[in-house]
């Protein structure tokens, strides 16, 4: 969704003394009110989106039909027909030309986009076809795709066929059947995945052996199409919740009880701060475009590494070249306001409200508690229409 709304504190800027809260809040302004551009064609519920890394926009209905659009056009620039509800879509990681369609029929389809045409499929086999979840992992060498039942099948891409399987369920209890999986992610610099069903747990499976790493618990999510996600650099997990909340894990949690499993998670963050059902939480794949437009509109400067990119296209187009070193080491020596990277979350509920957090990370050896150096912000209630 591009959409958003006015970055403010999450304390009571009401209780700090001379601070005016209505000039604070615009001043954390990000992300536009307005939407960049809305995109119409589909006719009945949008069911998943996919980006490209080249600002393609795939977006899948339940009308039967997955649409590919570009940021710098409005109209619909290919249809592509199914003939039952596309669940899931997933461009492939190493070229626009081809994406993966999951849909309730039980077939995985791999499309040529340039050929508008079908390259290879595959079929669910079981007792409960309905495929609920679909990605490429391993940069594109398998697909794989989640059902209704907690299957996790995994594909070679090159020709769809089966390779193994994946039962993400409980080995005992109300869980041990398998319920609804609603995700499935890659770990950023790891062999692993991450899937998320419906029995409100989120697990960890290891590629290499197929083996469970971790479970993690605390969300609600029963009968949601909520989804959990990585951070950019892999360290923390969000979610969604049935009970209004964002979640959040670290994924290499170190319990100070030594008697703990390593395999579960239970320990969380939860914030309260929608009035409906949080469907989708995610982390920004580069927060640090944004938290220095947090340091900019607050301060009125840049940080020093985006004054420095400045600096270096500064010198591509002056006539004689700038001694970098020189402007490198003006700048650096300016005093200017700086920080240390961080997180921002967007999440939005089954209301259309849209909802933005940050994060800055206190800097390395700082002898400041974890409090003293991090900021969150939300938006106020921003609809998106």
């Amino acid at each position: 969704m591009l959409a958003g709304g006015e970055l403010g504190m999450l304390a009571d800027l009401d209780e700090v003394p001379g601070m005016d809260r209505d000039n604070e809040m615009k001043r954390r302004h990000v992300f536009n009110d307005r939407p960049f551009c809305t995109y119409k064609g589909h006719t009945s519920d949008v069911l998943d989106i996919c980006w490209s890394k080249h600002y393609f926009l795939l977006t899948s209905s339940m009308d039967k039909t997955v649409r590919l659009w570009h940021i710098s056009r409005r109209e619909c620039l290919c249809c592509f027909q199914h003939i039952d509800f596309v669940t899931a879509i997933a461009f492939h990681p190493r070229s626009d030309q081809f994406f993966l369609s999951a849909s309730l029929d039980g077939k995985l389809r791999l499309w040529n986009i340039p050929d508008k045409k079908v390259m290879k499929w595959n079929e669910v086999e079981g007792n409960t076809r309905l495929i609920t979840a679909a990605n490429f992992i391993q940069n594109g060498k398998f697909a794989v795709v989640g059902t209704y039942d907690g299957r996790c099948i995994f594909y070679s891409t090159d020709q769809l066929k089966y390779h193994t399987m994946i039962n993400a369920r409980s080995t005992r209890g109300k869980n041990s059947e398998g319920r609804k999986v609603t995700g499935i992610e890659q770990m950023p610099g790891e062999d692993k995945i991450l899937v998320t069903t419906n029995d409100s747990r989120i697990r960890i499976y290891d590629l290499r052996d197929l083996s469970l790493s971790c479970k993690f618990k605390g969300y609600t999510n029963q009968s949601s199409q909520i989804r959990a996600s990585f951070s950019h650099d892999g360290k923390y997990l969000t979610s969604g919740s049935e009970n209004q909340c964002v979640f959040l894990w670290r994924t290499q949690y170190e319990s100070a009880n030594i008697t703990a499993r390593k395999d579960r998670n239970n320990f969380y963050e939860a914030i309260k701060a929608h009035n409906a059902v949080v469907t989708c939480s995610v982390f920004a794949p580069n927060p640090n475009r944004i938290l220095d437009q947090i340091l900019r509109n607050t301060t009125g400067l840049r940080s020093e590494e985006a004054e420095l990119e400045e600096v270096d296209a500064e010198d591509t187009r002056s006539e004689p070249a700038v001694d970098k070193a020189g402007a490198r080491s003006k700048h650096s020596k300016a005093k200017q306001p700086q920080h240390h990277g961080g997180y921002v979350i967007v999440s939005g509920d089954y209301d259309g409200e849209i909802k933005v957090f940050y994060q800055f990370s206190k800097p390395k050896h700082s002898s400041l508690p974890e409090s003293a150096a991090t900021t969150a912000a939300t938006t106020p209630s921003s609809t998106a229409n």
